[in-house]
């Protein structure tokens, strides 16, 4: 599902005007007529009776008014009691907005204009009857904090106990960037449209948004296609096409071989971890390779996965000494796993900077082996191979030398120029992780909670990835797949069991259900 930016979607509408010849107040007609058919079924499950309902419609004075005043119109012809509160002089009013309020006005819709603080006054008493109250007060274009009236008005709807539909995106969300800016309205249900704003996608704008519709309001797709939006978010239905169903001669070999290499004293756990998640996630055959002396811990931990050792000296960490044979015991690999567990040891930076450019199949980087390569990123560029990183925000920070603060600010921005300047796909892990590619294509994740904020997630995370490269998806559907049942498996935890803590093991065993669902296929009864 593509996501646009709102200076991305202001060009897409100038686009469709200017050069399709789709007259504005087409489209503002089409946005308007979208939502009354979604606020008159949100009546029909609030009132039984659409026609005994009562809506207050808050209209700015832009084009996002204009559509809130196309709603009142319709609502008032379906006989939904309407009243339209103005934040604007009618003079005022762009040059579509001007015009929906000639209509109204020649309809007697109730109109009142909110001008000072008894204006602000009179909406809170009015919101204390009404059904519902549509926010049509400003659109993608705010970039400044709210402040005045305006954001006066925006707390007083949001202090009410009447349920708020937004047109388009919730007054006071950056359409860009997610950011609250001052105060946003709080909505229960929002009507967009073309495509999905990007902060409908980002935290925190996303809670802001409620349940979300995207509405055709007339946007050729060819302009649109024309617009090489890069960007998209993941969802059940883009994963469900990036996998596929084992034809009957399907054999454990066919399923792909994956080899973890990672642990030290003390963390030998995480290298397990993900050979469990690449195991469930239905890679045929794992090898999980640790520093010898370390064999015999590791080969208690499991059963159906394989293990291996690594020359050490003893020492429980990997020298650069074994590497030769590091590389021999994974020739056969399809997909090799590198750091979980591997160590913050005073050799560890030597290790990595040697195998990296060594390895000969598609691999994934994770967690010390991250941490290794600060200071020496430009190793990446070395592979000969496709890789994959999966740094959180602080190896992030490590790697690039920005500030977290920086990191978090503009976490689109630094995934997509790290993956392109290191030709490496990026899988920024936090709450929206975002998945960026060498060519520049953003995705960003949809799935998880909260309540994944647990030790071992992201050594689940890179077995599955693991899994499903070595099953033959590409780096990017592998990483993107990944990611989605990964917080998919925890979604449907936390929805059976609210408000509990999820760890990397429940989420490795729940891999199955999250499968069955996005595949469209009932789980079995427990």
């Amino acid at each position: 599902m593509k996501v646009a930016t709102a200076r991305q979607m202001a060009e897409l509408d100038r686009v469709t005007i200017e050069q399709y010849g789709i007259p504005s107040l087409v489209l503002m007609e089409n946005a308007g007529r979208s939502c009354t058919e979604r606020i008159l079924r949100i009546l029909q499950e609030k009132v039984g009776v659409p026609e005994e309902a009562s809506v207050a419609i808050v209209c700015g004075r832009g084009n996002n008014g204009g559509d809130g005043m196309v709603i009142a119109r319709h609502l008032h012809n379906r006989g939904v009691y309407v009243e339209v509160f103005l934040l604007s002089e009618p003079d005022k009013l762009s040059a579509d907005a001007r015009t929906q309020h000639e209509i109204i006005r020649k309809m007697d819709l109730e109109c009142r204009i909110i001008r000072d603080q008894e204006g602000v006054e009179d909406l809170r008493t009015y919101l204390e009857e009404v059904h519902l109250c549509v926010d049509a007060i400003l659109g993608t274009g705010l970039s400044s904090n709210l402040e005045g009236i305006v954001r006066d008005v925006v707390e007083t709807i949001n202090l009410s106990l009447a349920t708020v539909f937004a047109v388009d995106v919730p007054t006071g969300i950056d359409a860009t960037t997610g950011r609250i800016l001052g105060e946003a309205i709080r909505a229960d249900y929002t009507g967009t449209f073309g495509l999905l704003k990007l902060g409908q996608v980002l935290l925190p704008g996303s809670i802001h948004c409620g349940e979300t519709d995207i509405y055709d309001i007339g946007i050729p797709s060819k302009a649109v296609f024309d617009a090489d939006i890069k960007t998209e978010a993941l969802e059940e239905r883009v994963v469900k096409s990036m996998l596929s169903i084992r034809p009957p001669d399907f054999h454990k070999g066919d399923a792909g071989r994956v080899y973890v290499i990672g642990g030290s004293p003390g963390l030998t756990g995480a290298p397990c971890l993900a050979g469990r998640a690449a195991m469930r996630m239905g890679a045929g055959l794992i090898t999980v390779i640790v520093p010898k002396s370390l064999l015999p811990v590791v080969e208690a931990k499991l059963m159906e996965v394989m293990s291996a050792g690594g020359e050490d000296g003893g020492s429980g960490c990997f020298l650069k000494a074994c590497i030769p044979e590091l590389l021999e015991k994974t020739s056969r690999a399809d997909f090799v796993v590198l750091g979980p567990g591997l160590g913050a040891y005073p050799g560890a930076a030597e290790f990595m900077a040697e195998i990296v450019p060594l390895i000969r199949v598609p691999f994934l980087i994770d967690a010390d082996g991250l941490n290794a390569l600060a200071g020496q990123v430009r190793i990446l560029r070395q592979a000969t191979s496709p890789c994959i990183i999966t740094p959180h925000t602080g190896e992030m920070s490590r790697l690039t030398g920005e500030s977290i603060e920086a990191i978090e600010a503009s976490r689109i921005g630094s995934a997509r120029h790290f993956a392109e300047e290191e030709n490496v796909t990026v899988i920024l892990k936090g709450a929206r992780t975002i998945i960026a590619t060498s060519k520049g294509d953003v995705f960003i994740n949809t799935s998880g909670n909260p309540y994944m904020a647990s030790g071992g997630m992201g050594d689940a995370l890179s077995g599955m990835v693991a899994a499903l490269a070595s099953q033959g998806l590409s780096p990017t559907d592998a990483a993107c797949a990944g990611v989605f049942l990964h917080g998919l498996s925890a979604d449907i935890l936390v929805r059976r069991h609210p408000m509990s803590t999820v760890s990397a093991t429940d989420v490795i065993e729940n891999i199955r259900e999250a499968l069955q669902q996005t595949l469209g296929e009932p789980a079995e009864e427990e």
